[in-house]
């Protein structure tokens, strides 16, 4: 990847963000106008094919509630005595003229019914000549033998429900001089008395005056109905009522030779130039039909382009001009800080840089001020601990001679006391030549754990020799961990406060034990007596205070108390990570001191 881009490690943090965030926020802005274009785009189309599916059903209802008429008043002649007169009982001009002034105004008054046609099929009645009246009056038709010859008759006899929904071609000549195409119902004619077929009904409406009904106000959409072979049967425009749905001008003519009608709405949905709803009568089959053209809808839309492109300029000159400011924000200070770090590398240690603010670069250089800060005072730490050292090693020099004169001494007095045949002080002096010996240790600051209990042994020896009777001191040490490695000093102090605390004060019969044992992987060192114990609220104060809390009110305050409690606690956390110190006291019970290590922890040489 560093190959790949060379001079873009080379160039100024600055610029590196310019390049990096003004491309990626046009991106991102860009694809956001995008998408809000797409998306709204998408919520047109759909909120049009809506109203169109609308529009489609609107005029399924109406075109149900033409159909529900013609079946209403197909029913209303069946039960009409008069044409139940004319159909039983023979054709007769009276019978006519009745039934013409019965049915007359119905149909005058009716919107959808434009004709009707009455075949009477009793041969001992038939006059030759249907039944035929018109909004206009008495009219002609084909007669039954004509009829019955047609491909209507034909249909309707392999109908299941006894009647079909069709539509009559001026070129069929049904009606004679009746130049509009009729949308008809054709069923049989029973006889209300015993259910006989008597006669052939067919009710009639011009697709005219239907289309002009459905489509009165249509807007820029293109409406039919067509039946279930594809046929229309009425439109927005009447040129195309008879014709296969195929021969519309939304149709690509030079491809419709070889598609059946009945297939024409299926391919027509497939056509992304279009938008089609359609919705299918439940009584007739007929499909309402409503197409628009979906590029003049994009045209619609140029207008919603044209602002969300107008946005994403606007924002693109705003993302860039802010781009620069924050980048400039941002490295202002890393320059600033640049070149304090530069000064401080020529070892000005007065540098310091200011900030304002508390945000992430204020508090960068509240740390490079207090880092800077620090790196003084370790050097000047280094400094003084190396005069310090120069100083110690000195003394250590000018020390050497006093152990040697101390030991000198108690061996001159061990031998002075052998020789008087003194055995008591002779072991007195060799107890205390032993604690002087393991106390100091040749200068090191560990020892290992045999060495420390050897230590307050002797010291132990040397008090019971003070104190005669009035105490009496036990060690136990599990031999595994004699060899464990320790800060000195550790007991001893311990120890001196039991004396202290519990021996002096008491009368008598006092007892110590000094125990060291291992614990669910962990060393127990433990100091207990049975002297008079402490209160809870000391015991508390005791075992919560900080390792690093003066000493003044934590004490066993004793004139010869030794090692401080807090000094013990000190060394244990510096030495060990999970050390702990606990004491466990009653008032009149006496007192337990346990220091707990983890073994195999840091110890720090241990």
């Amino acid at each position: 990847m560093r190959a790949l881009f060379p001079p873009f490690r080379h160039i100024t943090l600055q610029r590196k963000l310019l390049t990096l965030v003004i491309p990626l926020l046009i991106v991102t802005v860009g694809v956001t106008g995008l998408y809000s274009y797409y998306i709204a785009s998408g919520e047109v189309v759909d909120k049009l094919r809506q109203s169109q599916l609308n529009m489609a059903i609107k005029t399924k209802d109406q075109l149900d509630y033409f159909a529900k008429s013609t079946l209403s008043f197909s029913n209303y002649l069946f039960l009409n005595p008069t044409v139940q007169g004319m159909v039983m009982n023979g054709d007769t001009p009276q019978r006519r003229d009745q039934v013409f002034k019965n049915l007359l105004p119905l149909m005058v008054t009716g919107e959808s019914i434009q004709s009707l046609i009455l075949y009477p099929t009793s041969k001992e009645h038939e006059s030759g000549q249907p039944f035929v009246i018109t909004q206009t009056g008495i009219a002609s038709a084909i007669s039954l033998d004509g009829f019955t010859k047609t491909r209507y008759y034909e249909r309707l006899a392999k109908t299941e429900n006894g009647q079909i929904w069709d539509m009559f071609y001026p070129s069929d000549y049904i009606l004679p001089g009746d130049y509009h195409h009729k949308i008809v119902l054709i069923k049989p004619y029973k006889s209300f008395y015993n259910y006989a077929r008597n006669g052939l009904l067919i009710i009639g409406m011009d697709a005219d005056k239907l289309s002009k009904t459905l489509y009165h106000d249509n807007g820029d959409a293109t409406q039919f109905i067509m039946n279930d072979q594809g046929i229309v049967l009425a439109a927005t425009d009447m040129q195309w009522i008879g014709k296969p749905v195929t021969l519309l001008p939304v149709f690509d003519q030079t491809n419709v030779d070889n598609i059946h009608p009945d297939h024409g709405l299926e391919l027509l949905k497939q056509k992304k130039q279009y938008i089609v709803s359609d919705s299918v009568s439940d009584i007739t089959g007929w499909h309402s039909v409503v197409i628009q053209d979906r590029s003049k809808l994009v045209l619609e839309l140029k207008h919603i382009g044209s602002v969300t492109f107008s946005i994403m300029a606007v924002v693109t000159l705003i993302t860039i001009l802010v781009s620069w400011v924050i980048a400039r924000i941002i490295t202002n200070p890393m320059k600033k800080l640049m070149f304090s770090m530069k000064a401080l590398q020529t070892g000005d240690f007065t540098q310091r840089v200011h900030f304002n603010g508390n945000d992430e670069i204020g508090r960068l250089g509240h740390l490079y001020n207090t880092m800077v800060g620090r790196i003084k005072t370790l050097i000047d730490d280094v400094y003084a601990s190396r005069l310090k050292q120069k100083e110690a090693e000195l003394k250590a020099l000018q020390s050497q001679i006093n152990p040697h004169f101390l030991y000198n001494t108690l061996n001159m007095i061990n031998w002075s006391a052998m020789q008087k045949g003194d055995k008591e002080i002779s072991e007195m002096v060799i107890s205390l030549s032993q604690v002087f010996r393991l106390s100091l240790n040749s200068g090191n600051d560990f020892v290992e754990l045999e060495h420390e209990m050897e230590l307050v042994r002797n010291y132990l020896f040397l008090q019971k020799k003070r104190f005669t009777t009035r105490f009496n001191f036990e060690i136990d040490m599990e031999p595994s961990i004699q060899h464990f490695r320790m800060p000195k000093l550790l007991l001893q102090p311990l120890v001196e406060n039991a004396i202290i605390h519990a021996i002096e004060p008491s009368g008598g019969n006092g007892h110590i034990h000094v125990k060291a044992y291992t614990e669910n992987s962990r060393i127990i060192l433990e100091v207990a007596d049975n002297g008079l114990g402490m209160p809870d609220e000391q015991v508390q104060r005791l075992n919560q205070a900080p390792a690093q809390e003066p000493m003044k009110n934590l004490q066993m305050n004793a004139p010869h108390s030794g090692m401080a409690l807090s000094n013990i606690k000190e060394r244990l956390a510096l030495f060990y990570e999970q050390a702990e110190f606990e004491i466990v006291s009653r008032e009149g019970l006496g007192t337990r001191v346990q220091l707990r290590i983890k073994q195999g922890g840091n110890g720090n040489g241990a």
